[in-house]
């Protein structure tokens, strides 16, 4: 059982909106802002402190802070609590200074060097115990993942035995613990499958999948969450949005340069990173929310976006994968994204043709 009030006070719904990224501006004893769960031209959120609530005129969710962590991660609300449990917000005269220690993507700082070398030595201890995991390789094998593109990609598994293995590092534990690797003397990545960021050889992010149908599913570490796999796309001519960890890797598995949003909230950083490319195919899941989100993706990017719809049937690129022509099928989503607007996709003779095995 959950003391559900507790949670609610000790996480003040206008700082913990504000340290997901929302802007508020207070207006009487009320605070306004541009909702995150729909493209809100005018600012519609609307935040009651005295109730703690809050509610959107444009979109009608709404709902205490435990909904609105709920509807920004895709979860339920058990997961929703789960989140909020692990969040620690600094406040100073009611505005929100620096989050830290907090749930998915909410904290601002960048992780210390001694934060960084632990992340790094964690992914390389998981990556090793990947191999010794009958079941997580049988997981990835069940999501159409091979070994080859676990192995390039530095995929892992959380094995009990990271603090001895950091011990024996000589890395502190204590930055083990603020970056979530740790909870107290629990090791908060066991028995998950483990996908980690990569900026050249070193590890700078990781999330970890629960095997099987465990809450919450997915568990970020307590540093900001990148957008996956955009410092290894080595051209800047085109990239390939995906949403999910597992749909980037069907993609790169193909042989494509592609990003993961790791969700369906656009911000504003995201639209400024991705402005480097010519053109950014945008194939989100097939879902409402996926669906809105790429809409407000190719709104922000303007011509050089083209939404990619996937065929009848299939929620996710993860989904495609798994099917027997899922590379060439994808090809051709893609050749449709362009929509008469020119022969702007060119496949190469190498990628989508390769099938996980």
């Amino acid at each position: 059982m959950y003391d559900v009030q507790s949670i609610r006070r000790a996480n003040p719904i206008a700082h913990v909106i504000i340290a997901s990224g929302v802007e508020l501006r207070r207006l009487g004893r009320r605070l306004v802002g541009r909702c995150p769960f729909h493209t809100d031209a005018q600012p519609s959120l609307v935040v009651y402190p005295e109730d703690a609530s809050y509610f959107c005129f444009g979109c009608s969710a709404g709902g205490d802070v435990i909904d609105f962590i709920a509807r920004l991660n895709r979860v339920g609300f058990r997961e929703a609590i789960f989140l909020l449990l692990g969040a620690s917000i600094e406040c100073r005269h009611g505005i929100v200074t620096r989050t830290v220690k907090t749930w998915s993507g909410f904290r601002t700082d960048p992780p210390s060097e001694a934060e960084a070398r632990v992340i790094d030595a964690a992914t390389a201890f998981y990556h090793q115990s990947l191999w010794c995991s009958p079941s997580a390789l049988a997981y990835l094998a069940l999501r159409g993942i091979d070994r080859q593109t676990a192995r390039k990609h530095h995929v892992g598994y959380g094995a009990l035995g990271l603090a001895t293995h950091l011990r024996r590092r000589g890395l502190h534990l204590d930055a083990a613990r603020s970056v979530g690797l740790l909870n107290g003397r629990r090791e908060s990545m066991v028995g998950r499958v483990i996908i980690p960021e990569m900026q050249g050889s070193r590890a700078t992010w990781l999330t970890g999948r629960t095997l099987g149908e465990g809450t919450p599913r997915f568990m970020n570490l307590r540093v900001p969450t990148p957008l996956l796999g955009l410092t290894n796309v080595d051209a800047q001519d085109l990239v390939i949005v995906a949403e999910g960890v597992f749909d980037w890797l069907t993609i790169v598995q193909w042989g494509l340069p592609a990003i993961a949003l790791l969700g369906t909230r656009i911000s504003k950083h995201m639209v400024e990173a991705l402005g480097r490319f010519r053109l950014v195919y945008v194939a989100l899941d097939s879902d409402e929310a996926g669906q809105r989100a790429s809409a407000e993706l190719a709104s922000a990017l303007g011509a050089r976006a083209m939404v990619v719809a996937l065929p009848a049937g299939i929620h996710d690129l993860n989904d495609l994968g798994r099917s027997a022509d899922g590379g060439q099928a994808f090809e051709r989503c893609l050749e449709l994204a362009n929509d008469g607007k020119g022969d702007r996709w060119e496949p190469t003779d190498e990628p989508a043709t390769r099938q996980a095995a």
